[in-house]
């Protein structure tokens, strides 16, 4: 794990680029006091992410510099404000999940990771979280879970650490894949909902969110 927080969002935005979860749009943010928040830069590249893309924002959605954070900053910051134990939140547009959303079809959980991530509730609205009552109602639909799913637009995963988020996000999208591939050849073997709790046991663990890090930090070099 990075020592900087400003070096471990550019890391995660690298991650979540290659993994497919981010393209040219998308942020990740840090939370570095009770009241601030680092995320990257609305021009920011997300393919070559440097900490100088970065600005710092209050958890009003007000910039604290000159540089002009997302459009979606609200996103963050009514995350923030709802869940003072929040310390990391990404916002990514995947193809996978998506495509399930746009036809309001449920995800099955076909890999055991995403027992960590089942049934996640969808906000279902596809405009994007630019305002903040757009953004409040976004926090209200996700609760304490650790994600949202946007219908036709991405997904939202907020957690303690950058490294589960971005392990979440990866669950999320790989199982998606599995799913609507597995389902062109026929019913997927969904994992029965009475064992999610044991894997939920196994997996949830910093350790393994850290494995999943470190495998995708390693693979873009």
């Amino acid at each position: 794990m990075s020592e900087k927080p400003e070096q471990t969002i550019c890391d995660a935005i690298g991650i979540l680029v290659r993994a497919g979860i981010l393209d040219y749009n998308g942020h990740a943010s840090l939370r570095i006091s009770d009241d601030q928040f680092l995320i990257n830069t609305g021009a920011s590249n997300r393919a070559a992410m440097t900490p100088d893309q970065l600005c710092r924002v209050d958890v009003q959605g007000v910039a604290q510099g000159a540089d002009r954070p997302p459009n979606e900053v609200h996103l963050h910051a009514a995350i923030y404000r709802a869940r003072p134990d929040g310390q990391a939140v990404v916002h990514g547009h995947p193809k996978w999940t998506t495509l399930f959303t746009l036809t309001e079809t449920p995800i099955p959980v076909v890999m055991p990771q995403a027992c960590l991530i089942a049934q996640l509730p969808v906000y279902d609205q596809s405009h994007s979280i630019s305002t903040v009552d757009r953004a409040e109602a976004m926090a209200a639909c996700m609760g304490q879970r650790p994600g949202v799913l946007l219908a036709g637009h991405g997904s939202v995963f907020a957690t303690t650490t950058l490294q589960e988020a971005v392990a979440l996000a990866i669950y999320a999208e790989q199982n998606a894949e599995r799913a609507y591939r597995a389902a062109a050849l026929g019913q997927p073997n969904a994992i029965a909902r009475r064992d999610w709790p044991a894997y939920q046991q196994t997996l949830n663990k910093p350790g393994l969110f850290q494995k999943c890090w470190d495998f995708h930090l390693t693979e873009r070099i």
